[in-house]
């Protein structure tokens, strides 16, 4: 499994204070852009990629986790494109913006903060139907056999689309399982944190790679 840190910075100075030697042993790193104002962005970017020299990096602009609208459906179709060409993989909310055109390098995703849903094949197959080449779901479940029932479902769909990346997670303490035995039941990718966690249940890169060199 690859090991994905995320990085919340809130301005340009915070870009610039990243102490990058952290994230050297992750294999992808998820710039969460929506912490920062948009005009910012475009520098930001500059930045970050001078940060990162060596690494895979998703843009992610989460809309999904906001009580109130941060950006209209135009701006945000406006941002994925013109970001999509700075980084290795552009992150698209494409249940919430069915109508976006997805770029080549789409990660498609969807969050529930809620539950795991009992319609989850239905979401999974939404998603596979877009054409992305990489499938991303995360949901919050309320008892284990929600967590069972998304690897259940996870491996399923992989055995199934085996040309596909799936990166499936059940967040929280309950979901904790789903982030160090990702590989067992057809999710590719799992996600750690260095410091700040961008989503519950998280665990430190550092002990994501023990727990990876135990298992491998």
């Amino acid at each position: 499994m690859k090991i994905v840190v995320p990085i919340m910075p809130k301005n340009l100075s915070e870009i610039a204070k990243l102490d990058t030697a952290q994230y050297a042993n992750a294999d992808l790193v998820e710039w969460r852009a929506d912490f920062m104002p948009i005009p910012d962005l475009k520098q930001a970017a500059q930045d970050i990629k001078a940060q990162f020299p060596n690494q895979e990096i998703i843009f992610t602009y989460r809309t999904e986790d906001k009580a109130e609208p941060i950006i209209s459906a135009e701006d945000y179709t406006r941002v994925i494109h013109q970001f999509s060409a700075e980084f290795t993989y552009v992150d698209v909310e494409i249940l919430k913006y069915p109508g976006l055109v997805l770029p080549e390098n789409t990660v498609v995703s969807y969050h529930d903060f809620t539950q795991i849903p009992q319609n989850l094949p239905e979401i999974l197959s939404k998603m596979i139907a877009s054409g992305a080449k990489i499938i991303k779901f995360a949901g919050m479940p309320q008892q284990q056999s929600d967590v069972l029932r998304l690897m259940t479902e996870t491996l399923r769909f992989a055995e199934k689309h085996s040309d596909l990346t799936l990166v499936t997670m059940a967040m929280g303490e309950l979901g904790k399982i789903t982030r160090v035995a990702s590989d067992s039941f057809g999710s590719s990718w799992t996600f750690a944190s260095v410091g700040t966690t961008s989503a519950p249940g998280q665990l430190s890169l550092s002990e994501m790679l023990t727990i990876r060199e135990i298992f491998q």
